[in-house]
């Protein structure tokens, strides 16, 4: 039986199938943004006529999707109302002290995701030890309905105290909700973050409202697709925590699919550079409008509890990545200034850069690269997608070039030196700024664009060695499948360390195991295992910042409280290099990571396969003739030496001078940095 991950970035849709002897099929279409589905649909086509498979072969399907990373970028959510208690409807206009420009008077922040006029205080409250102090007001949340049902809202989120405490008057609202607006769907706080704090859970809460109704219609008109070409199994969906999740899950909770596609990139590139022995490494993952920095240490992706979508913080686990607007698509101009920008703004799949002939007017990363060679027309993007040099030049000649008096070569390179230093700052920020020093890890080059910047970039920032995988445009897709099925559960649970009673932690832990094991019997047909893994969020009394730490297995016991709470004590030594004198600690969230375990995934090692051609001309600097290598005729152990261009379907790889590569496991191409250069 066969095994399908399909990732849909917002030029190309890529598709890995892995057959059940291991061997990796691939595909790549473009993407098509009026109809999502149909660029999915036709990636799954692709792949089965290749390998001669039917849709009843299929035994396992994943999906990585941007549905929800472009709705929070262009804000375009559904109307969105919040219920919360009275006094408190200014929560979200309010926020927290923390400001984005602290000093900049003038520059407005980001609007809330719901308008202070859709957001509605009831009487009623729950106290902050669980009990209800004030009854709820139901006439007051019928009255808020009918306003709402007036102003056309279609989504709505709850958010009242302590409800993570005790969720009775969410949960009565969401009824009372229910029998007023049949069919609108809601969001109650306590669900999606059982955590203190209100500002959080009510933005996180809001922002998954927001997405309800948008992610539900395409993950319906996807299930339907997919049954109409009948395949028999569930449909799983990437999260941004670095699991998959079943799309039952995903149409409850669409705030988990916030950074889907990226994360994909980063399990994808880090599992395939195991392949040859690189456990610590930075994930490059460059496609045709972004690219995304991951970073990866031991092995384990960085994982942080917090981020933002839409301008407010979403409280929730996702991996610790840095998106850019950096992609092949991305967009040369000159400013009134005279100066050259490149990006965010990206030409996207339609109508793509000049040279894909499809109507493309401005230069992009893409066209500066057939400009000078690195790109060549015979080399066919996505196997099927020809180039056009001559667009490509008089998009760069009439964008960037003439305006400021440059020739040819020099304004696609200019372009090209613009885009490699975005991407390195980008790496900075993940690395050098959190006290990481990158030339101790390696860079994994994945996505159809992350091969042919990735020596640049590597010189740029000092890393020596760059790993690009045997299937480097198609990696996130890759990753869909490598990566298990993962559910995070959390609850705000403070108690003083010294104080805790074993049994009592060991009640709370049997809860949130009751929760995982009902969440993890969604996937009990995929499945070849289970783990669960236990942390505590601890901290110093009186601090407001926490750090979180393993717990050992259930049930609890003095000596895993006591190793936890020196767990912390080390990693707050290691981070902050002190120790505050007030040493008491306490806890403040428990949380359990809940993985349905996949079938590991055996790659196939390397084709066969004839080189196009001998050598190409290219300008670095001044025109000269590289190698050109075929990706699929490279065997094991053979090496290549820079300046050269290896081509494949699903990318192309660019080798600079001082740099060579040899084949390794899996086909995965080793670079290194000759010692003289």
């Amino acid at each position: 039986m066969s095994r399908v991950g399909i990732d849909i970035g917002g030029s190309f849709t890529d598709a890995v199938l892995i057959g059940a002897d291991g061997r990796v099929h691939v595909a790549k279409v473009p993407s098509q943004p009026a109809q999502i589905e149909a660029a999915f649909m036709a990636g799954l086509d692709s792949l089965l006529v290749v390998t001669g498979e039917s849709a009843a072969d299929v035994a396992y399907l994943a999906h990585g999707t941007t549905i929800a990373t472009n709705a929070i970028v262009q804000r375009t959510f559904a109307k969105t109302a919040l219920i919360t208690n009275a006094g408190f409807a200014d929560v979200l206009t309010i926020g927290t002290q923390m400001r984005r420009n602290v000093y900049d008077l003038w520059t407005p922040e980001d609007a809330p995701i719901v308008p202070r006029e859709l957001c509605f205080g009831v009487g009623g409250r729950i106290d902050a030890q669980g009990l209800e102090h004030e009854a709820l007001a139901e006439d007051e949340v019928l009255s808020a309905a009918e306003a709402m049902r007036d102003a056309g809202v279609e989504a709505v989120a709850v958010m009242t105290l302590f409800s993570f405490l005790n969720p009775a008057h969410e949960k009565r609202i969401a009824a009372l909700l229910a029998e007023a607006m049949p069919g609108v769907p809601v969001t109650l706080s306590h669900a999606v973050v059982p955590e203190f704090r209100e500002y959080i859970r009510a933005s996180t809460a809001a922002a998954n409202s927001a997405l309800l109704p948008l992610v539900g219609r395409y993950i319906t008109a996807l299930e339907n697709e997919v049954a109409s070409a009948g395949i028999v199994v569930p449909l799983h969906l990437m999260q941004s925590n670095g699991g998959v999740t079943p799309a039952e899950r995903a149409r409850q909770l669409p705030i988990v699919l916030a950074t889907s596609g990226p994360a994909a990139g980063v399990i994808g590139g880090a599992r395939l550079a195991r392949l040859v022995g690189e456990e610590d490494v930075i994930t490059f993952d460059m496609g045709g409008t972004t690219a995304d920095i991951g970073i990866v240490t031991h092995g384990e992706a960085e994982v942080r509890f917090t981020s933002e979508a839409a301008g407010t913080p979403i409280n929730l686990p996702q991996l610790d990545l840095l998106c850019i607007g950096a992609g092949g698509g991305s967009i040369a101009t000159v400013d009134e200034f005279g100066a050259l920008r490149v990006g965010p703004e990206s030409a996207g799949a339609a109508p793509g850069p000049a040279a894909y002939g499809q109507g493309g007017m401005f230069a992009t990363v893409t066209d500066a690269h057939v400009v000078l060679g690195t790109l060549s027309e015979n080399c066919k993007l996505a196997g099927r997608l020809p180039l056009d040099r001559a667009l490509a030049l008089d998009a760069v000649n009439r964008c960037v070039a003439l305006p400021l008096g440059l020739d040819s070569e020099e304004a696609a390179s200019a372009i090209l030196r613009i885009a490699n230093a975005n991407m390195a700052n980008a790496v900075r920020m993940m690395s050098v700024a959190r006290g990481q020093d990158p030339r101790g890890y390696a860079l994994v080059a994945i996505g159809g664009a992350g091969p042919m910047h990735a020596c640049s970039l590597a010189d740029e920032v000092g890393i020596p060695r760059i790993v690009i995988p045997r299937h480097p445009g198609v990696a996130a897709a890759y990753g869909l499948l490598a990566t298990d099925i993962r559910h995070d559960l959390r609850r705000t649970w403070r108690r003083q360390t010294s104080a805790i009673s074993p049994a009592e932690l060991d009640a709370e832990l049997a809860r949130l195991e009751d929760e995982a094991r009902a969440l993890l019997a969604y996937s009990a047909g995929v499945a070849h295992g289970e783990s669960l893994d236990w942390e505590l969020d601890l901290r110093y009394r009186g601090q407001a910042y926490n750090l979180t730490v393993p717990l050992g297995a259930r049930p609890a016991s003095i000596a895993t409280i006591r190793a936890a709470e020196q767990a912390f004590v080390d990693e707050h030594q290691r981070l902050y290099d002190y120790t505050p004198t007030i040493t008491d600690t306490e806890i403040v969230t428990i949380r359990l990571r809940a993985t349905a375990l996949t079938e590991p995934i055996v790659v196939d090692a390397v084709g066969g396969g004839v080189p196009r051609a001998a050598t190409q001309r290219v300008h670095d600097g001044v025109w000269s003739e590289w190698a050109v290598h075929h990706r699929d005729a490279l065997e094991l152990g053979d090496t290549i030496v820079g300046p050269a261009i290896i081509e494949q379907a699903d990318a192309t790889s660019v080798l600079h001078r001082g740099w060579s590569a040899i084949v390794a496991a899996g086909g995965t191409l080793v670079l290194e940095r000759k010692a003289e250069a």
